[in-house]
């Protein structure tokens, strides 16, 4: 089951990639990129999964969703009745497909990435405006090997 996954754009050893914004400690950008694996044809997989938290009261919890590749750059992800399009980021040949450079461990992170955004940006803000929602992705804590052990060096 591929992921989408909410990764920050970085560079090791002057390699361009991606990586958790955990791994970049509190010098981490604000700013995360929505990013989907791509097989081995440097094709689209027909669907990822696609993690939100609904913040309700003093709880949270967390929804499994689907995201639809429809073809043409475009995907489709149905929260209820509301469907919010995602298309590949405009970028150079190169930067399109990029490699995880980070620390931690996914099957997905043996692919290479690809960024996607919302047509609609503001959908996400209207999303937690009006529904509490989140899209996160690929919930780290829960997927991420190695995300707890991370996290314990960062409090020391």
């Amino acid at each position: 089951m591929a992921f989408v996954h909410s990764l920050v754009r970085a560079e090791t050893s002057d390699k361009p990639g991606w990586c958790a914004p955990a791994e970049l400690g509190e010098g981490a950008p604000h700013y995360v990129s929505f990013v989907v694996p791509i097989d081995g044809n440097r094709e689209f997989l027909p669907s990822y999964t696609c993690e939100t938290v609904v913040a309700v009261a003093e709880q949270k919890r967390h929804e499994l969703h689907e995201l639809l590749y429809q073809g043409q750059d475009s995907f489709l992800l149905r929260l209820g009745s509301r469907e919010i399009w995602f298309a590949v980021r405009p970028v150079s040949k190169a930067e399109r497909r990029l490699p995880y450079v980070g620390r931690l461990r996914h099957e997905d992170f043996e692919c290479l990435l690809t960024e996607i955004e919302p047509d609609e940006p503001r959908m996400l803000d209207r999303l937690y405006d009006e529904e509490n929602t989140f899209i996160i992705g690929c919930e780290p804590f829960s997927h991420y090997l190695g995300i707890e052990r991370l996290a314990q060096s960062h409090i020391r």
